[in-house]
């Protein structure tokens, strides 16, 4: 069998805890980057710029406890994934993978699709994640 090896030279990872989520269709922005290569993920705006072509893999983790949350995995302002969740009395784990072509410019993130007064309830701890699986390399 042959190997797969992953090259995270476009790799980001980030964290959030406990933070209440944005108001509906804003990008989640997060605070502690556990890696985030080339600073490619801009922990200001919540959202990865691509810099290189290619097919990236985008995904994310969020344990919920007395909690609602509906997110979605935008392209572009376009969403391409949604998960939904509730839990009044326990807790919860959600995620959700994609792979997405993308070209020079191209914008993804995880937006909150609840209203604020939803998503304040209960605790959270979420993560996000994407790296290029392969470049779209010419010459």
């Amino acid at each position: 069998m042959g190997e797969i090896t992953i090259q995270c030279s476009k790799c980001y990872n980030q964290r959030k805890v406990n933070d209440p989520l944005p108001a509906l269709s804003q990008p989640i922005v997060f605070k502690e980057a556990l890696h985030n290569d080339q600073d490619r993920f801009n922990l200001t705006t919540g959202v990865f710029i691509c810099t290189v072509p290619g097919v990236y893999h985008f995904g994310f983790d969020i344990e919920l406890f007395q909690h609602a949350m509906k997110l979605g995995l935008m392209k572009n302002g376009t969403q391409v994934l949604e998960k939904e969740a509730q839990d009044k009395d326990n807790y919860r784990h959600v995620s959700g993978n994609v792979s997405l072509q993308l070209t020079m410019g191209d914008r993804v993130w995880l937006e909150s699709k609840l209203d604020t007064a939803e998503s304040e309830k209960g605790l959270t701890e979420s993560m996000f994640f994407g790296y290029l699986l392969y470049g779209n390399y010419t010459g």
